[in-house]
């Protein structure tokens, strides 16, 4: 585990709990940066082409080839669209439930925690721990306008909520944000 540099100058240390809005804004905000991945398009397209070449199989040795023709294409518009609305619409329609229940039965959710960095790295504190890390331990950072996600691993994630700041540590906080290599904001 690699720690920030003693002579490291922390310049804000903010206490916040996060909520099961939090927590929400944070599912809606991994769902986006992972769909956009090239591996999830891949993933996406192979399961729609696969499905349309069993459909297109099976209703072939039941019917002529015309009426399987016809049938595929319109399977393969049906699932295409299933494929791509239905995963949208579990995470902004029913993501609010996920949401609670993960804030219902994670009690370190809600305890307060401590958060301070500075150009080196960021501090997280809380009852159950504390972590160190430099800007460079971050595979990844996103950010909307109400969080900003800091990666350990691929679906392992830091949430800082930024309802908890000012305008001016908001803007401190990016700044130090975009050393991570793999910054985005949407």
């Amino acid at each position: 585990m690699s720690e920030p540099r003693q002579d490291d100058q922390q310049r804000t240390e903010l206490v916040y709990e996060l909520t099961p809005q939090d927590l929400l804004h944070a599912l809606r905000l991994h769902f986006r940066q992972h769909i956009r991945s090239r591996a999830a398009i891949i993933r996406l397209v192979v399961l729609w082409a696969l499905a349309v070449i069993v459909f297109g199989l099976i209703f072939a040795s039941t019917t002529d080839i015309n009426d399987a023709i016809a049938s595929t294409l319109f399977f393969a518009v049906i699932v295409l669209f299933a494929i791509f609305v239905i995963p949208f619409l579990m995470v902004y329609v029913l993501g609010w439930r996920s949401a609670r229940r993960a804030y219902r039965e994670q009690k370190t959710l809600h305890k307060p925690a401590h958060l301070s960095w500075s150009e080196d790295g960021v501090h997280f504190k809380s009852d159950f721990g504390e972590a160190r890390l430099q800007w460079s331990d971050f595979l990844m950072a996103r950010q909307d306008r109400h969080c900003i996600m800091l990666y350990e691993s691929s679906r392992l994630y830091r949430l800082i909520p930024t309802r908890i700041f000012t305008d001016d540590q908001l803007s401190e906080l990016q700044s130090c944000v975009r050393k991570v290599e793999n910054y985005r904001s949407f």
